[in-house]
C-alpha cells in the first residue's frame, strides 16, 4: 500500500504542494465575509494522544436510473456511522498509528413505497437482515482497526488483529458457502477501500511550507462511492479563519474510478462495465489551528454509463458529513 517514498515526494512536491497565488475561489457577492486569514500560516491535521474523538459521519445517496427502454427508478440510502478514533502514541519514524472503531450505524433505504431501516437489533424489523443492500452497507459496523497515516499525512496501511481474523474467517467461509454475492458483500465491506473511506477524517493533504492569503494548492484524494474506487485531484483554498479554526474548500478537478467488480443496487452482476461520463463536485473542510479535522463536507454528483452494450445510466447524488461531535480523555 502507499506509493514508492521517492514517487510520492516527487508527486507532493509537483502535484499536491504547488501553491500558487491564483483566486479561482471567489466569494459570492453578498456573502459575509470571513474573519482575515493570516498573512501566512500552517496547516496540518493531526490527534492529540490519548484523545477520544467521537465522530458521525452522515452519508446520503440518492440515485435516478434510467434504463435503455427509458424507463426510471429512484432510490435513497442514509446511513449514519458513529465512530471513535484515537491516536495512542507518539508518531514512529513519522508514521502515526489511529485506532478507528465503528461504534454503530443507523441505516434507511427508500425504493418506491418500500423503507428498510436498522439502528439496532433489538428493534429492528427481521426483513431488514434479508434485504440486499443492507447487508453490502452492514458489513463494516463494529469493526475496529488502525489506520497508519505517512509522514506525508497519506493513508499508508489499515491494519488490525481484529480486521485481520474477519478477513481471514470470510476467506475460510468461501469454499462452503459458493455465493458470489455474500463473498462481495464482506470482501468489499473489510476492503482498505471501504475502511479508508469511513474512517479517515482528514482526506486531503497540506502543503508543506507556509500558504499564504488567496493561494491555492492541489490535493489527490481517494474515495468509495456506492461501491466505486474513486480517484481525483481536488483544487483547495483555505477562505477563513474563525474562533480558531480554519475554512477550506475546494472543487473535484474529474474524478475517474479504478477498476474493479461493483455491485449495483438490484442487479445480480457483479461484472458490468461502467464509466463515468459526467462530474460535479466541492469540499469544505473546518481544522482547527491545533490540526483537529471539525468538519469535512463532501457533496459530489456522478453520472454512470453501466453496460456494454448500454444497460443503463445512474445518477448519483452523494452527500457526505464528517462531524466531530465531542473529544475526552479518560483520567
Amino acid at each position: 500500500m502507499g506509493w514508492n517514498d521517492t514517487c510520492k515526494l516527487v508527486f507532493i512536491q509537483i502535484i499536491t504542494f504547488v501553491v500558487v497565488t491564483v483566486n479561482i475561489f471567489s466569494q459570492e457577492k453578498g456573502a459575509a465575509p470571513e474573519t482575515k486569514l493570516p498573512p501566512a500560516y500552517m496547516l496540518k491535521a493531526n490527534f492529540k494522544l490519548q484523545v477520544y474523538y467521537n465522530y458521525v459521519l452522515s452519508d446520503t445517496t440518492i440515485v435516478k436510473r434510467v434504463y435503455a427502454d427509458s424507463s426510471q427508478r429512484e432510490f435513497k440510502r442514509i446511513v449514519n456511522y458513529y465512530l471513535t478514533i484515537m491516536q495512542p502514541d507518539a508518531p514512529k519514524d513519522g508514521f502515526s498509528k489511529v485506532e478507528v472503531s465503528i461504534d454503530s450505524i443507523n441505516y434507511k433505504f427508500f425504493d418506491g413505497n418500500k423503507v428498510y431501516e436498522f439502528s439496532d437489533i433489538e428493534t429492528a424489523n427481521p426483513s431488514v437482515f434479508k434485504f440486499d443492500d443492507f447487508q453490502t452497507y452492514s458489513v463494516p459496523m463494529s469493526m475496529q482497526y488502525d489506520i497508519i497515516y505517512s509522514p506525508y499525512g497519506e493513508v499508508a496501511k489499515i491494519e488490525g488483529e481484529r480486521l485481520e481474523e474477519k478477513r481471514n474467517y470470510v476467506e475460510q467461509l468461501k469454499t462452503s458457502i459458493p455465493d458470489s454475492i455474500w463473498y462481495y458483500n464482506w470482501k468489499d465491506g473489510l476492503s482498505d477501500a471501504r475502511l479508508k473511506q469511513i474512517g479517515d477524517v482528514i482526506k486531503i493533504l497540506y502543503p508543506i511550507n507556509p500558504v499564504y492569503r488567496d493561494s491555492i494548492w492541489y490535493s489527490p484524494i481517494e474515495l468509495q462511492i456506492d461501491g466505486l474506487n474513486i480517484v481525483d485531484t481536488v483544487e483547495l483554498k483555505a477562505t477563513g479563519f474563525m474562533n480558531n479554526k480554519y475554512s477550506i474548500v475546494g472543487r473535484f478537478v474529474k474524478p475517474s474510478t479504478i477498476w474493479k467488480n461493483t455491485k449495483f443496487y438490484d442487479i445480480k452482476s457483479l461484472s458490468l462495465p461502467y464509466k463515468i461520463i459526467n462530474s460535479k463536485g466541492n469540499i469544505k473542510q473546518t481544522l482547527s489551528a491545533t490540526g483537529v479535522v471539525h468538519e469535512f463536507e463532501i457533496n459530489l454528483n456522478l453520472t454512470l454509463e453501466v453496460g456494454n452494450p448500454f444497460v443503463f445510466k445512474e445518477n448519483i447524488e452523494k452527500h457526505l458529513r464528517w462531524e466531530m461531535v465531542k473529544s475526552f480523555r479518560f483520567k
